[in-house]
């Protein structure tokens, strides 16, 4: 394959890739605000003290449908997410297969479909980090509290006691602003410094013409591979989602992934191919 057909070629992949991404990013933005203000109205501790639950028997009812305007926004947004997502995904398969094909076919090289790995790849991990991972929430339906002297209050549908979504850009400012140091710059270091760094090295392989610098450049990113906690990440949001959707606390949980996780998940197995691929290039000896 001619270099410039390549070049142009990668430059339309990343064009319409940050295109889709910013769509996407934009939208999962709207459904984590829209999905927050839903639980928040439907919060148990604002329905506790807010007097007005007690005294007006339709005080709550207005709540709720006030809440469901908010769910109705968050279910469309996120539909627009998912959507804007699977088109990334779908343009980023559509890049891969097709050197793949050519790589197979032997018209294209070791050397191009190392690029190409190495740009999905980063396409995924910054797509990953910017977009929200996994939601995590507590409620009741029905909640019936005991005022005292033979009174009651029940509060129908859900009320939320707690509702969290994240990605791992917020994650790591949330455990920043609790003065959590140590474990957010743990994260932060091993999740987004290091997966980027053995992404920079790569590509340093790539554009290498010396065997010796290559080598160099190699042994680096495997030992810094080694402590990185990108797949350990993942593997952690999968367990934290099946351990918190089966709960047996009393109270109803509700866990779902989100689109960043799979996305995080793809860098993950791309960033192992791409190691055993780029050594393709040249017979290069890591002993």
């Amino acid at each position: 394959m001619k270099r410039s057909l390549f070049v142009l070629s990668t430059l339309l992949l990343l064009l319409v890739g940050f295109f889709l991404i910013a769509e996407t990013h934009h939208f999962s933005k709207k459904f984590q605000r829209y999905k927050i203000a839903y639980a928040s109205e439907l919060n148990f501790q604002s329905s506790l003290l807010d007097v007005k639950d007690y005294l007006y028997s339709n005080e709550w009812l207005t709540t709720q449908q006030s809440s469901t305007d908010k769910w109705k926004k968050a279910v469309r947004a996120k539909h627009q997410a998912t959507f804007y997502g699977s088109l990334l995904a779908g343009w980023m398969t559509l890049y891969f297969f097709t050197f793949f094909i050519l790589f197979r076919l032997n018209k294209s090289s070791a050397l191009h479909f190392g690029f190409v790995l190495l740009n999905v790849s980063s396409l995924c991990l910054v797509t990953g980090i910017l977009l929200p991972f996994i939601e995590l929430g507590a409620f009741l339906n029905d909640l019936t509290l005991d005022i005292g002297y033979g009174l009651s209050k029940t509060f129908e549908g859900k009320v939320y006691f707690f509702y969290q979504s994240k990605t791992v850009i917020q994650l790591i400012q949330s455990l920043f602003a609790y003065g959590n140091w140590i474990v957010g710059s743990c994260i932060l270091l091993f999740s987004v410094v290091f997966p980027f760094a053995k992404l920079a090295l790569f590509y340093s392989f790539l554009f290498s013409k010396k065997i010796s610098e290559q080598k160099r450049l190699l042994k680096i990113a495997t030992y810094m591979g080694k402590y990185s906690m990108a797949d350990i990440f993942v593997a952690a949001c999968f367990l934290a989602f099946l351990s918190f959707n089966n709960l047996n606390i009393g109270i109803q949980t509700e866990s779902t992934t989100l689109i960043g996780l799979y996305f995080f998940l793809g860098y993950c197995l791309l960033s192992i191919g791409t190691y055993f691929i780029l050594q393709r290039k040249k017979l290069v000896n890591l002993d």
